[in-house]
């Protein structure tokens, strides 16, 4: 399952078309802006990131949505998904199964060329595999998107850099096989789907130790998806142009921008023309309905925003750990009045690890928690939080003054902060909210957090997932994006321990069967749902305004699709 960790959905404007996982048959609805009868070529669209994105170009290196929408843009991944949420082909156009189900034979499509011209080839496949196998990817880089090829044999842990799975087979030069020791029902549409062949021509001459520091991790010059960048200004803007030999057909859109805009002033953007599409916050929605030359989409995210707690923190860790504490947290905050004030009732209430889009969420939990702070207060009382001077103490009695990380660039996450900060006031703890820092600061914290002494106590941020529910890459307790955001992985924990067995059930060969996978998910959710290992908030819609001169889009809770297709009218 991958995920992507991003700024609270309420400034998280644009999903990732880059890294869209495919369902076993989801149902989802998207929407397809109006076609024209004619369809013109050229022009330049201009998209929003709401904060800075991150400086690392190799893709799977960067930890931010933002970075990874672009290389998105830029790298193609063996498969991808259409508007029902079915796998398709991209630069593996046939894919099929051996009898027991243990192999995947790929083919990659004889069109499937880098924007220089040459073409895509096994040796850039098993680069890509390679990569993520590596030492280097997964130890020294953190493995930011989780360990995705553990499943292919002799990769169950990290392997020496340059070396490839014994799983991995070549075929001949368009045919590739990749092997597990088990039969995997999530591994393809999870997992092995998203792989991004590298360049071998010019990342295979570079060892992966010295890829963060070489040229190419500042500004990669070809690519294998629709758009290639041809500038950066760190922190401001990507500016990518069509890739002429794009597996896919030559892109419509001749020009691709990427900019940084705060939320608030990309209204003014969209209004002047400087901006084609762009999410709006939603308190903005009715006025910007009166702008002329707009249109407007709104769409269920596959996303959540989330109230999250280091539960290493050198300070409060033992406090935050306690499973009362956060289910206390959860009954505390007034989540309706968060979606009237903030989002203007374009929101559903988040309960578990899945938001309710999702073909795969648990409708039990739909009740979950609702907003009660004399439970909230029954809770704190249970687990020892004592009231002294109109404000608890930890159960040992010391002062407990948690403080709360915010991002900055959106004053709508300051606002959201003050009230969740009023909230847990009401029922005696005595949050502090910090001065807002940059996004890609939060996420150095996070990463470098190790032994619980970063400042980062409690913090705001959001999940983007793909469609495929399955879980790891983010909920195990070995998962780096579980070590570097909660830190549940204490496995003495019984809780901690159930959840790594529900999610490695829900892939094994039974797990074939849909039934089968739905119900052990619901356990593992419920399960999720009563440890509160963080805060569920909601689950925001996305209200997108675009120019209506821009064609083409399909919009989905999984993001934007298919920009290749897109077309601007004269």
């Amino acid at each position: 399952m991958m995920k992507k960790r991003s700024i609270m959905m309420s400034a998280a404007a644009v999903l990732s078309f880059g890294s869209l996982l495919a369902s076993l048959g989801t149902a989802a609805s998207a929407h397809t802006t109006p076609k024209l009868s004619g369809i013109t070529n050229g022009g330049t669209i201009v998209q929003t990131f709401s904060t800075q994105f991150g400086a690392n170009m190799i893709p799977m290196l960067d930890s931010s949505v933002y970075t990874q929408q672009i290389l998105g843009y830029q790298f193609d991944t063996l498969l991808s998904i259409d508007q029902n949420d079915h796998l398709i082909g991209d630069l593996v156009n046939k894919w099929w199964y051996s009898k027991d189900r243990k192999t995947i034979f790929f083919q990659l499509s004889p069109k499937a060329k880098w924007s220089n011209g040459k073409p895509v080839t096994i040796a850039d496949v098993k680069l890509g595999i390679d990569w993520l196998a590596s030492k280097s990817y997964n130890n020294a880089d953190q493995g930011s998107y989780g360990y995705l090829v553990q499943n292919i044999v002799g990769a169950s842990n990290p392997i020496t850099d340059g070396t490839t799975p014994s799983g991995f087979k070549q075929i001949s030069n368009s045919e590739f096989s990749l092997t597990m020791a088990q039969p995997d029902a999530a591994v393809l549409g999870s997992m092995w789907q998203g792989i991004q062949p590298l360049p071998s021509f010019l990342l295979g001459k570079i060892p992966m130790s010295k890829w963060k520091s070489s040229q190419y991790d500042k500004f990669i010059p070809v690519g294998s998806g629709a758009y290639i960048m041809t500038q950066i200004i760190p922190g401001q803007s990507v500016t990518m142009k069509a890739n002429p030999y794009y597996v896919m057909g030559v892109p419509h859109i001749s020009t691709n921008v990427f900019k940084v805009v705060s939320p608030d002033v990309v209204d003014g953007d969209l209004a002047s023309g400087q901006v084609t599409i762009a999410g709006i916050q939603h308190k903005d929605y009715a006025a910007m309905k009166k702008v002329p030359g707009l249109n407007f989409t709104i769409t269920p995210n596959n996303a959540f925003d989330y109230l999250g707690w280091r539960l290493n923190n050198a300070v409060y860790g033992k406090e935050f750990s306690n499973v009362k504490f956060r289910q206390a947290v959860e009954y505390a905050i007034n989540r309706p009045a968060l979606i009237n004030a903030l989002e203007k009732g374009f929101a559903t209430i988040e309960n578990g690890p899945l938001p309710p889009v999702n073909f795969w969420y648990n409708k039990a939990l739909n009740n979950a928690y609702a907003f009660s702070p004399a439970k909230a207060n029954q809770l704190l009382d249970q687990a020892g939080f004592k009231i002294k001077n109109g404000w608890r103490t930890t159960p040992g009695g010391r002062p407990f003054t948690p403080t709360l990380t915010i991002t900055s660039g959106d004053s709508q996450i300051a606002t959201e902060a003050t009230f969740i900060k009023s909230f847990l006031n009401a029922v005696h703890i005595n949050l502090v909210v910090n001065p807002p820092i940059n996004f890609n600061t939060v996420l150095n914290q996070l990463n470098g957090d190790a032994n619980g002494k970063q400042p980062i106590q409690g913090f705001l941020l959001a999940w983007n997932l793909s469609n495929d529910p399955d879980p790891r890459g983010l909920w195990r307790a070995t998962d780096n994006l579980n070590i570097t955001s909660i830190d549940w992985t204490n496995t003495k924990d019984p809780a901690v321990v159930l959840n790594d067995k529900l999610i490695h059930e829900q892939h094994t060969a039974a797990a074939f069967d849909i039934s089968y996978r739905k119900n052990i998910l619901d356990q593992w959710q419920t399960l999720v749902s009563k440890n509160m290992p963080e805060n569920f908030l909601y689950d925001g819609e996305s209200i997108m305004a675009y120019s209506n001169k821009l064609h083409g889009v399909v919009f989905s809770p999984y993001g934007l699709l298919f920009p290749y297709r897109w077309y601007l009218s004269n």
